[in-house]
């Protein structure tokens, strides 16, 4: 018994090297999101599309070549450019950007007809389970910013 107390040691420091080297790499292990890559944020993505619904208007920002390259730059990009409002924080649960209003339209029942909706976004028709800074665009991705109910309530 007393010599298979000598490899707890062992497996313990290699355990602790794996999980350094995968931390240290942006590997997704366990459901741990890093986020993009330096190099990531960097590339140009080309023919990018952008639709936003809600019960009060309706936009698409079609066919852009963009360096903002996670769903949120590239809402906010677009906010800029168009002259409307996107309001966030940063959901910590998720190291991520949260939406909670674009163009004045708030989550959370502050108009009528509201409640129980929140912006929800989708990449090629696919509802992403992500927050929107960490996840990164392709060439050819449409992204749809929909204001919802959660569609997994």
């Amino acid at each position: 018994m007393k010599g298979n107390f000598r490899f707890v040691p062992y497996a313990l420091a290699v355990f602790a090297l794996v999980l350094i080297v995968v931390i240290a790499s942006n590997t997704n292990l366990f459901g741990i999101v890093t986020g993009p890559t330096a190099e990531e944020k960097n590339k140009l993505v080309n023919n990018v599309s952008l639709k936003i619904t809600s019960p009060d208007w309706t936009f698409d920002y079609l066919n852009i070549d963009t360096n903002n390259a996670t769903v949120a730059d590239f809402l906010f990009e677009c906010a800029e450019i168009h002259g409307f409002k996107v309001r966030s924080h940063n959901f910590s649960g998720y190291n991520s950007r949260y939406i909670t209003s674009i163009n004045g339209i708030k989550e959370g029942g502050i108009k009528e007809g509201t409640e129980g909706r929140y912006w929800q976004y989708y990449v090629n028709g696919e509802y992403a389970d992500v927050g929107c800074s960490k996840y990164v665009l392709n060439d050819n991705d449409l992204v749809e910013w929909k204001f919802e109910p959660n569609p997994w309530s």
